[in-house]
């Protein structure tokens, strides 16, 4: 766990007495609403009660919660504080070892399915960001792959955009292999129709520009640019041109589909066509991370050809098609290779792609 909170310097001895002051300089400590999970509840009221709280307020409050020396005189001489207009808190002595730890906070994640459970999933990181609990990018993966099955990608874009409260940015190439991924996995369950590959195409419209603000605060190089990638280009392409296919007729409105093939193309050597498996020591997830660049773009580029301004471009279709052949047969190659025995999703996937 990381340093949850931080004392600069001691505190003088000071004599409490009974009164009730106003804790002018907390910060905005987060609320909870009610889920059907009592198991949900109590662990949120758990946070809030022994971290978030005093991690919001003043410091010399907050340093007289963990002080031993301060723990006597906190029973005898209650200091009641208002953390906001309706409502109080009563200091008392606490350990930092009794504390929940972040594999607490990874199990409040976990408890999360229903609509009214996620409802809690902004508020607790923004909680466990002011408390100075740091989510690792495997963590925030995990999250992630927990949220798309769910239907609750659009709570992890707007953490995203809420990032200086949150911790949580698309900036490194895993964590937003995974966001696009699902993205992906999201329209593809419904066939790349209706709302949910319009909502599907939206989002992932709102993280590429989210991830242009962030690359505009730091300069990134091309090659770990995540919004660069051919992953994320492909996915917009995939989705933008299931819009025109099953939406309006093939019809390519605003070149969105001519912009992103173009786009796609041009970014190609930026992308990983060939997958790394010798001397890994999990080649079988090295694989599915692989799959998970591929898959999108393979379909982008086959969907595209289906749009009557790709097919009809006598310049542009036959390198598309090419591109396509050619991550068909690496595709294939390392699809029949897999083992076969426990076929992941993304291997699933690919193999239903290819015979298609």
């Amino acid at each position: 766990m990381g340093r949850l909170f931080h004392f600069p310097g001691a505190m003088r001895p000071r004599v409490f007495t009974q009164v009730r002051n106003y804790a002018s300089g907390t910060e905005a400590i987060p609320t909870f609403s009610q889920t059907p999970s009592s198991e949900l509840n109590q662990a949120l009221d758990r946070f809030r009660q022994n971290v978030f709280i005093p991690a919001g307020l003043p410091q010399r409050q907050r340093m007289s919660m963990f002080k031993a020396k301060h723990a006597h005189r906190l029973e005898e001489e209650p200091i009641t504080v208002n953390i906001s207009e309706t409502e109080q808190f009563t200091l008392r002595h606490m350990k930092m070892d009794e504390l929940p730890t972040k594999r607490d906070a990874y199990k409040v994640f976990q408890m999360m399915t229903s609509t009214k459970e996620y409802k809690n999933l902004i508020p607790f990181l923004k909680g466990l960001w002011m408390s100075n609990y740091r989510i690792s990018s495997d963590r925030w993966e995990s999250l992630i792959r927990h949220a798309g099955p769910a239907g609750k990608l659009n709570l992890i874009i707007e953490c995203a955009k809420q990032q200086a409260q949150t911790g949580l940015a698309f900036d490194n190439i895993s964590l937003t292999r995974r966001l696009f991924f699902e993205l992906h996995c999201m329209a593809q369950a419904a066939d790349f129709k209706g709302p949910a590959a319009a909502q599907a195409l939206g989002l992932a419209h709102t993280a590429v520009r989210t991830m242009e603000w962030n690359s505009s605060q730091t300069q990134i190089e091309a090659s770990k640019d995540p919004k660069r990638q051919p992953f994320v280009i492909g996915t917009l392409l995939e989705l933008s041109a299931a819009r025109a296919v099953n939406e309006i007729e093939g019809k390519d409105e605003g070149a969105e589909v001519l912009k992103f093939v173009q786009k796609l193309l041009a970014s190609w050597d930026l992308g990983q066509f060939e997958p790394v498996l010798e001397g890994k020591s999990r080649p079988r997830e090295a694989l599915d991370l692989w799959l998970q660049e591929v898959i999108p773009v393979y379909n982008g580029l086959q969907m595209s050809l289906l749009v009557k301004r790709i097919s009809s471009d006598k310049k542009l279709s036959p390198i598309v098609t090419s591109r396509l052949q050619g991550l068909k047969d690496i595709l294939s190659e390392h699809v029949q290779s897999a083992d076969q025995a426990k076929p992941s999703r993304c291997l699933n996937m690919a193999k239903s792609l290819l015979s298609a």
